[in-house]
């Protein structure tokens, strides 16, 4: 009795010391990193404190997002964790990772007359929803988090599910149909809408088993809500039928460039133009890729990935602002980087553009057209605009998670012709986005709650922001 007694003294004392060590560990500032190499993002930074924030409480939440995302030797102990977890027993070889949302119900298209019939009993299917949006503060941070909901393994690679969201499904088909209205006689606007991995690599019985819809359909629904002044360009079609390819990384939930091809192939002929000679490029590759779902499954029997990048034949120099401010300090890269020559062990795809910055330009010195565009863009965009480079002499991108360029701005100020909206379906799908965009679009960024109180006079009639009744 008194030898049981002892060992749970000594356990009660060990564990106290291992939770003392733990906080001390969590004190240690400077100890803190900054990226992950292995979720290949930025990390959250510590917020400033403002008298506002620590009012409405946002200071202390952000803070303790900041504390968790930025623990030190945080992805070692992740993979520990990841270790332990494969000691339980043998993995199955088809398992879930989150998946704890459910998808709305997919309106129901109509043969005969090719339009897509709501159940709901709405009559105007393009409806603005009556939604509140998120803070767009939090709405970056939020979206990141999103991609650890819903990962689907086979054992041969890790799947991105896409839930869809009705409300959120409108939100962006309006955002993107008022950008066309304001850009009305100024510039062309595109939509560019990517299918998650899930969506083409998974047969549609997988996916139905797994309470997902067709994605084929879901971009369908989205462009059947946007205005015939928003040119839209097929995706989901011309990559399904490329799907025996590369297309997506096994461990990641991108997309590799030669998809990106393909697809910037299907936006030149909604353009009406040739695309660049893409199998004529050097092309670099980069082996032993490990993406951003290292640290959510096991990935010891999955095929290594690796990255490949073709270098454009006009330029391959970008110039980036990290402060999204054009005033602010020029930085130069590749547009392709030699990530060889780097000897660079993590995160392999950010050798496109300089990976995600708040605002790129990149000049072709081969086209004199006076050409110009701008790319609205996540992360998919990057390899997407290293495709471009030749077809233009101009392109801006704006990453909307993190900047706080406005649209109209940008546009009247450089010239730009073509707009284009490039979103894949799990962020498109979200109000996170709908709010970013709102940030945007609209006239000083204002949120949707505000836009009709301050700027309405200046809107066309009709005109209404997310969340508000047309």
């Amino acid at each position: 009795m008194r030898f049981v007694t002892r060992w749970r003294t000594y356990g009660v004392f060990g564990f106290g010391a291992l939770l003392l060590v733990g906080c001390l560990l969590g004190l240690l500032v400077f100890l803190r990193p900054t990226t992950s190499e292995v979720e290949n993002r930025t990390l959250t930074e510590m917020p400033p404190f403002t008298m506002e924030s620590f009012l409405d409480g946002s200071f202390f939440s952000e803070a303790s997002l900041w504390y968790s995302d930025t623990y030190p030797l945080r992805e070692q102990m992740v993979s520990a964790d990841l270790s332990m977890e494969s000691l339980y027993g043998i993995e199955p070889e088809t398992r879930m990772v989150g998946g704890n949302r459910t998808s709305d119900e997919l309106p129901v298209l109509d043969e005969d007359s090719g339009q897509f019939v709501d159940d709901s009993g709405a009559d105007d299917l393009a409806a603005r929803a009556h939604v509140d949006l998120p803070d767009v503060r939090t709405a970056a941070k939020d979206m990141e988090n999103q991609i650890s909901d819903g990962i689907y393994t086979d054992g041969k690679a890790a799947y991105t599910l896409y839930y869809f969201s009705k409300d959120a499904t409108r939100n962006y088909a309006n955002l993107i149909n008022d950008a066309a209205k304001l850009l009305e006689g100024k510039a062309d606007v595109y939509s560019v809408l990517l299918p998650t991995n899930g969506g083409v690599m998974l047969d549609d019985e997988v996916l139905a088993s797994l309470g997902v819809p067709n994605q084929d359909q879901v971009i369908d629904y989205f462009y059947s809500l946007m205005s015939p002044d928003v040119k839209t360009v097929p995706t989901f079609d011309t990559l399904y039928d490329h799907r025996d390819e590369y297309l997506y990384f096994r461990t990641d939930f991108h997309w590799t460039q030669l998809a990106a091809y393909y697809v910037y192939e299907s936006f030149c002929k909604e353009k009406g133009i040739d695309p660049a000679p893409y199998f004529e490029w050097e092309e670099l590759v980069f082996d032993d890729y490990v993406g951003e779902y290292a640290d959510m499954i096991n990935v010891a029997g999955i095929e290594p990935d690796y990255v490949s990048a073709r270098i454009p034949q006009g330029t391959n120099t970008v110039e980036y602002w990290k402060d999204d401010s054009i005033m602010s300090d020029v930085t130069e890269a590749p547009v392709i980087t030699d990530l060889n020559q780097l000897k660079v062990v993590g995160d392999k795809y950010s050798c496109f553009i300089g990976g995600n910055r708040p605002l790129t330009h990149i000049n072709n010195p081969n086209v004199t057209d006076g050409s110009s565009c701008l790319v609205v863009k996540d992360s998919f965009g990057n390899p997407l605009v290293s495709t471009m480079v030749d077809s233009y002499q101009d392109i801006y991108c704006i990453d909307f998670r993190y900047t706080t360029q406005k649209l109209v701005d940008l546009v009247e100020e450089h010239g730009i012709k073509d707009v284009i909206f490039e979103n894949v379906i799990m962020f498109a799908g979200t109000n996170n986005c709908a709010s970013l965009l709102t940030s945007i679009i609209y006239p000083d960024g204002v949120s949707s709650g505000d836009l009709l109180e301050t700027f309405g006079p200046k809107l066309p009639d009709g005109w209404t922001a997310p969340g508000q009744n047309a």
